[in-house]
Formats: structure tokens, sequence, C-alpha cells
């Protein structure tokens, strides 16, 4: 559910990158387990922004394994907030890889 909650954020900020996001609602469905990987294969993660507000972002995204099949679905509602402040005490928008 992190990687999910993760794939979402970065979806709700791709139109507005410096914005930062809070997760207000998220909804899980888990279609198959996730294989742990043998050969390095990673999940991979895919977001998609269906919709936005001035204030609030409505996303979906989708967990495949290595072979393409579906593993978890979520959609979520998020809520744009200023940007972070870093560690360094400077503006701008925290890495999120």
């Amino acid at each position: 559910m992190t990687f999910l909650d993760v794939i979402m954020a970065t979806a709700a900020r791709s139109v507005q990158p410096g914005m930062g996001v809070v997760t207000i609602e998220m909804k899980t469905s888990f279609m198959r387990p996730a294989p742990a990987s043998k050969n390095g294969e990673p999940l991979v993660g895919q977001g998609r922004l269906m919709h936005r507000t001035r204030s609030m972002a409505f996303v979906e995204g989708s967990v495949f394994d290595a072979s393409g099949q579906l593993c978890a679905h979520a959609t979520g509602t998020f809520k744009y907030v200023p940007p972070a402040e870093r560690p360094d005490h400077t503006k701008g928008p925290l890495p999120t890889d």
C-alpha cells in the first residue's frame, strides 16, 4: 500500500510538481500476491491523475509484477498543500526517488 500511495501522490503532483500532497482517502484492491523477486525483477507502478480541482486530486494507481500481471489497484483522494520545508531549511519539492 505504501508503493501505491507513492504512485498516486506522484500522479497527483504531475501537473504541479512544486506542490505537496497529503493523502485524504485511499481504497485498495489486491488481485494476486506480488511475488518476491528472485532475479531482481522489480514490481512496476503506474499512476493516473483522473481529475483535479484547485485543492484536491483524484487519482488511481496500479502495481504489476514482472510478467505484467496486475497485483493491486487503488484509488485515492489527495489534498494539495504548500511545499514542505527541506531539512536544509530551503523551499522546494522533496525528492521522491
